[in-house]
């Protein structure tokens, strides 16, 4: 019988591709492919990267997001499959391949003489062992919702897995990525204690872990019987954790860091740097997220009036400054310009005359005014959404938090405005923050929204998945569900003597580095 791949979710034209390698001057910009690829790789050395904030561990249940843990993770655990940022296409990674018909009935197959470092076999058994804590009834795993369309899961041949739908879905190749922890397959024997695995894992991935002191760094080493032979080439990997911006563009400016995520305000002076290579992401954004589930955002008047109080041109100067990366049009965000799944008019247009009118109208009802504004850190970019929502008449208390009391908060619905969520675009990142049944921050409660989200997710053609973000772009923006206000302002920038990715799997500028396939040199 033969197999075919279903195909993936989101079409880009060469339109990223192009922005991305113009937006900036300076030798030291690279296009959104990645660059660091080519030489013959040397083996040894140590990679320092500057890591945006702590995690909550290691634990595959407990991980939400690259950039956040699963970055690190990875390089203990691996990912069963890897994706392509632009294209959305899913190849093999840790796994040998990942098979459907249909759609419906995914055929897993996992390499052969694979161990964990405990010397246990990362078989079929191992991978439903972790699937189904995700999907188990009291997980609290952000993976859940992404599994949530299975519909059985068996070990059906040592290293074979049959995954069976309860309906056909183009986007469930996904769900093994890097782009959700389910792709993290950890022991089986060491997650019998998730708690120590949580602070000391046990993985199949190109490095071991060694110590980890929170809120300071996380040390790996190499595991020298890693399945693809040869790798890692890096001797170790070290994670510390600068959650101040200026201070990761100064470590990586200084070489105090081998590699950093740095934001929008930084870009002119690492791209400055002869010695660094500055890589921008196309896809992701950023976004304002109110409340629908209580006062005052439960009131779509106040939600409309946060969306027409900022202006993208005002807040293009606050975040890039000095950069022409962003045309200052909302509507394709999260996509890459050019996508099929890009919606023309799905952002509001700015109008604080408006914006003030339906507040005055709120409280002229007898609403409070008042509205918590929750956010991660303390910028120029917050401080200008907290004084746009002022003007409209509403009294927003801006509130300072840190990870784990984002993630709690958030969970909880206790917040009115979130501020900083960060979403790469399509499946499953951008859906899960939308869909009721996923973690819907915005506590939205929408069968419209949740019939597009589903189509989107489960679509077999491309342009049918396209057309329901289509649909997807138009309700939220009806219903005043989120508001995307810029582009996902970080971008990558490393020592030129680290060379990252390979021809099968790129490095695009994004949160997600496969370390097992860096080398520095020497």
């Amino acid at each position: 019988m033969v197999r075919r791949r279903v195909g993936t979710i989101v079409a880009v034209s060469a339109i990223a591709l192009v922005l991305a390698a113009c937006a900036g001057g300076g030798g030291g910009t690279a296009p959104s492919a990645g660059s660091g690829g080519d030489g013959t790789p040397q083996a040894g050395g140590t990679a320092i990267v500057g890591s945006l904030t702590e995690m909550p561990g290691f634990d595959p249940v407990r991980l939400v997001a690259a950039g956040t843990g699963i970055e690190r993770a990875a390089q203990v655990m691996d990912t069963l499959m890897y994706r392509d940022d632009v294209t959305d296409e899913v190849t093999p990674k840790l796994a040998k391949s990942l098979e459907s018909d249909d759609g419906r009935v995914w055929v897993l197959t996992l390499r052969d003489g694979v161990d964990f470092t405990d010397g246990t076999p990362l078989d079929a058994a191992a991978v439903v062992f972790n699937l189904e804590r995700h999907i188990a009834p009291d997980s609290t795993s952000p993976a859940k919702s992404v599994l949530s369309g299975i519909e059985k899961l068996e070990a059906t041949g040592e290293l074979e897995v049959t995954i069976t739908l309860r309906e056909p879905s183009g986007s469930f190749p996904l769900a093994l990525t890097g782009s959700s922890s389910a792709s993290l397959i950890g022991s089986p024997k060491a997650l019998a204690d998730p708690d120590a695995f949580n602070s000391s894992p046990v993985g199949a991935g190109p490095f071991v872990f060694k110590s980890w002191v929170r809120d300071s760094e996380l040390k790996l080493v190499r595991n020298d019987d890693y399945w693809d032979k040869g790798k890692p080439y890096l001797d170790a990997l070290t994670f510390r954790v600068l959650v101040d911006s200026q201070s990761r563009a100064d470590a990586v400016i200084a070489g105090g860091v081998t590699l950093a995520q740095v934001t929008g305000t930084s870009w002119a002076a690492v791209e400055a740097n002869p010695s660094l290579v500055t890589v921008r992401s196309s896809t992701g954004g950023q976004a304002l997220v109110p409340n629908a589930s209580r006062a005052p955002a439960d009131d779509e008047r106040v939600r409309q009036a946060i969306g027409l109080a900022t202006d993208p041109k005002v807040a293009n100067t606050i975040i890039f400054p000095g950069s022409d990366l962003w045309d200052e049009n909302r509507d394709c965000i999260p996509f890459p310009e050019g996508a099929a799944a890009c919606l023309e008019g799905a952002s509001p247009t700015p109008d604080m005359d408006e914006a003030k009118k339906l507040i005055a109208d709120y409280v002229a009802d007898g609403g409070d005014p008042t509205i918590d504004f929750m956010v991660l850190a303390s910028t120029d970019e917050y401080a200008y959404y907290q004084r746009q929502m002022t003007e409209t008449g509403l009294d927003v208390k801006l509130r300072v938090v840190d990870y784990a009391g984002f993630l709690e908060e958030s969970a909880a619905g206790n917040y009115g405005v979130l501020g900083g969520v960060n979403a790469s675009a399509g499946y499953p990142t951008h859906w899960r923050y939308l869909y009721s049944g996923g973690r819907n921050w915005g506590g939205v409660v929408n069968e419209d929204l949740d019939e597009a989200l589903i189509r989107a997710r489960d679509e077999l053609q491309l342009d049918d998945r396209n057309a329901a973000w289509r649909d997807v772009a138009e309700i939220t923006k009806r219903d005043s569900v989120l508001f995307w206000t810029a582009p996902y302002s970080n971008a990558t920038s490393y020592s030129k003597k680290l060379h990252l990715g390979t021809e099968d799997f790129p490095f695009q500028g994004g949160l997600m580095v496969y370390f097992g396939d860096a080398w520095m040199e020497q």
